[in-house]
């Protein structure tokens, strides 16, 4: 029996536990439900054509150079776009106790869709009921990977939150929390969902379903004063092929063979937030491979087939994401500016041409600098952000065999972003 068994186990005999101690007449209340949200609209304008989702809306990077017969950029000149696919709504739900736990839920839906071809498509963002037993609960459903963190994250205007130099996915999992005064302790066995691995067949979660085990993930945070510093992890394996194929039908000797190899990866994240009112500082650090299911650059590779029947073994490619926010709120302003940095390190392994599965490839480097200012009056918030983002893509023949990008040419866009918000 393998440690993610063991850990099932412990949790299903944690709850057991506390059915046998609760009470044997509860107290029977309704659910109570609460319903909130905001309406959304954001306005945007880039200097040139980005590589971003949802029509433009989610930025990442801009495109490289294509040149025309005269030398000319044809991804160069300006892009304007205006879109309220981030409009949400959720329903709070708090409900009677259960298995001597206080039972609470959450739903919410934004208009984001699945796909550029879905955009203004309704999908789920959170979907988890909770059962909180004072210092331990335990969460069921989909809500944030531990690889984002709620409590630190840049609060951008452009709707990519800082992607793709941090982590950002919500995925179906079983989690469980454990608080004292200053720690808080999280495990949890995950899936993917909207956010989903690369591979052959292009980006899909059945890369990890065929691998036939959950994501594994924790956290750790330490909180003093109105402080607190914290570090995640996660362990992935996924099989990005069941079977490959040898000869042609055309020679007769046409043949199918059953794949077994996995590619095992793994991501180690640290971030702190010091709240010394007026003043915010958040900052966060992410280190990994094979993370294009949390939107980052990176992925992996094959490294050899074998001879026989042509089955491929993997390499994971490496990639460093860091980010730094700071913050001044004054009334009701809030003056911030957000730096960031980002760079793909390679294979560990000599890769095999034309067997790459990761985001971006070619991009070695990127960083960002993005200043902005909120205004909030009551219920409606105002903010405006300029951002600029320069991706170091390789030039011809600039990338050596490992998949790391060795000699390269600057790309940059500026984005102006005008966001409102009406809550309720």
């Amino acid at each position: 029996m393998n440690r993610n068994n063991y850990l099932l186990l412990f949790i299903l005999f944690f709850c057991s536990t506390n059915l046998l101690s609760a009470q044997a007449k509860e107290e029977k209340k309704p659910v109570k439900v609460k319903f909130g949200g905001f309406v959304h609209s954001l306005f945007t304008y880039d200097s040139r054509q980005t590589v971003s989702a949802r029509e433009g809306l989610i930025f990442l990077y801009p495109k490289d150079e294509n040149l025309d017969a005269s030398g000319k950029d044809l991804n160069k000149g300006g892009v304007y776009n205006m879109a309220v696919l981030l409009t949400r709504v959720n329903a709070k739900l708090s409900g009677p106790d259960i298995l001597g736990a206080k039972s609470t839920g959450l739903v919410e839906a934004e208009f984001v869709g699945n796909s550029d071809s879905d955009a203004n498509g309704l999908r789920i963002r959170h979907a988890y009921v909770n059962l909180n037993w004072g210092k331990t609960s335990l969460l069921v459903g989909q809500t944030w990977s531990p690889l984002f963190v709620a409590e630190v994250f840049p609060t951008t205007v452009g709707a990519n939150s800082g992607l793709p130099f941090k982590p950002f996915a919500r995925n179906p999992q079983v989690r469980l929390t454990h608080k004292t005064d200053n720690w808080k302790f999280l495990a949890a066995l995950a899936s993917e969902r909207d956010y989903t691995s690369t591979g052959p067949d292009g980006t899909s979660n059945k890369y990890l379903r065929n691998a036939g085990l959950p994501i594994v993930q924790g956290q750790v945070h330490y909180y003093f004063g109105n402080h607190l510093i914290g570090v995640s992890a996660e362990f992935k394996n996924i099989k990005p092929s069941l079977s490959s194929t040898t000869g042609t039908e055309k020679d007769g000797d046409f043949k199918t063979w059953k794949n077994d190899e996995t590619l095992s990866s793994w991501a180690l994240m640290s971030y702190f937030k010091l709240n010394f009112k007026p003043v915010t500082f958040k900052a966060q650090a992410t280190y990994g491979s094979n993370m294009t299911d949390v939107l980052m650059l990176g992925g992996y590779a094959a490294k050899t087939l074998n001879p026989l029947t042509n089955e491929a073994s993997y390499t994971p490619i490496k990639v460093l994401g860091t980010w730094a926010d700071l913050s001044y709120q004054k009334n009701d302003y809030t003056f911030a500016l957000l730096t960031a940095y980002s760079k793909n390190y390679g294979a560990d392994d000599i890769v095999v041409p034309g067997m790459i599965y990761s985001r971006s490839q070619n991009i070695g480097e990127l960083y960002r600098i993005a200043p902005r200012v909120c205004k909030q009056y009551k219920n409606l918030k105002i903010e405006l952000e300029a951002e600029y983002t320069a991706a170091a893509y390789a030039d011809e023949n600039g990338m050596n065999e490992k998949a790391e990008v060795v000699n390269s040419h600057w790309v940059g866009n500026t984005r102006l972003s005008v966001g409102l918000y009406y809550f309720f």
